[in-house]
């Protein structure tokens, strides 16, 4: 009993040890102090976020504008602006490179063509490039004469289109009739103004080859290229009456010549003609040796039949004198102008 109580005080002894120990004070630090630690800390922060952002000057199809970025990537850039590029827009430099500070971010945007062929318009994205490729790259294909609009050597620009037009060539060939030719031939046998078939004429046949260029399927032009007889055709054959008659009362007469000639009147001067004829009237007249020979048969209009048997000083050229028996003969005939024949 006396050892456990000496144990239960030894228990609750107090420890002189630590009661003994001075106690430290802790020290408080000043609140100026800790506000200007943490605006340290919020400096060197802002000074590391500022090193890390970058001025990125953007040109989006022609439009510039400078946009804050700590993107290190042109991908990445582009992706934290929103902005999303079709299959055919060209960004540069490309998506993966590296994205420095004042660096420039070009977007090329692809831009429609209109094509219209075959009777149909239809459109393509593209970049700036000539026809010929723009046309090869979207499988448009163009015939070896066919148009193309631009030329295909001209670089496409935003707002234009292409115009192709489809050239097609083809021979035809056309059958046409040759007419017959009317051959003439004299036939003294006929009167002048008569005529007769003595072939009838048939017509041949040719055919002319043309090559024909179409335009869309319109011809436009048109080019002979050869014709040929293949039907040689039948000469028609007229006989044409050359026999020249005048027929004056009763009686033809068949002439080879006609004038107009002036016609005076003369009556006996007691002198034979210049043939060594007695003149007879109605029958003897004065001539030009040189238009009408001496001897000639003529048919005089409104004297009758006559022979061409004097001359006279003052008959020259288209004169001629016609004999009377009077002068009051002489005198009421006159001069006037008439037909002479020249009979055959």
């Amino acid at each position: 009993m006396v050892q456990e109580q000496n144990n239960e005080q030894a228990f609750w002894q107090p420890d002189r040890t630590r009661a003994a120990r001075p106690r430290r004070r802790r020290r408080k630090l000043k609140p100026t102090v800790f506000v200007l630690l943490l605006v340290m800390l919020f400096g060197i922060a802002a000074f590391a976020y500022a090193l890390t952002e970058k001025q990125v000057e953007l040109i989006d199809d022609g439009v510039s504008r400078t946009v804050a970025t700590r993107a290190n990537t042109v991908g990445d850039f582009l992706s934290q602006q929103d902005i999303a590029l079709a299959e055919l827009d060209v960004v540069e430099p490309a998506l993966d490179a590296g994205l420095e500070d004042k660096a420039q971010v070009v977007i090329r945007r692809a831009f429609d063509v209109a094509v219209t062929a075959d009777f149909k318009t239809e459109s393509y994205p593209t970049q700036p490039q000539t026809v010929s490729d723009f046309l090869a790259a979207n499988n448009v294909v163009l015939g070896e004469h066919d148009w193309v609009s631009p030329a295909p050597d001209h670089v496409l620009a935003k707002g234009e289109n292409v115009v192709i037009n489809r050239i097609t060539y083809r021979q035809t060939q056309v059958k046409e009739a040759v007419q017959p030719q009317t051959v003439r031939r004299e036939d003294a046998s006929m009167n002048v103004g008569q005529s007769k078939v003595i072939q009838e004429g048939k017509a041949g046949e040719k055919t002319i080859t043309s090559l024909v260029t179409y335009k869309d399927g319109v011809p436009i032009a048109k080019q002979e290229l050869s014709r040929a007889v293949t039907t040689e055709p039948v000469d028609k054959i007229l006989a044409v009456g050359t026999r020249r008659v005048i027929s004056r009362g009763n009686q033809t007469y068949e002439y080879t010549e006609v004038l107009a000639m002036k016609a005076s009147a003369y009556t006996h001067t007691g002198s034979n003609t210049a043939s060594g004829t007695k003149p007879k009237a109605g029958y003897t007249v004065a001539v030009d040796p040189a238009v009408i020979p001496l001897g000639s048969m003529l048919y005089v209009d409104g004297y009758g039949y006559a022979k061409a048997e004097d001359t006279g000083g003052a008959i020259d050229g288209n004169r001629i004198d016609l004999f009377f028996n009077s002068e009051q003969e002489c005198l009421n005939w006159g001069v006037r102008t008439v037909r002479v024949y020249v009979l055959k």
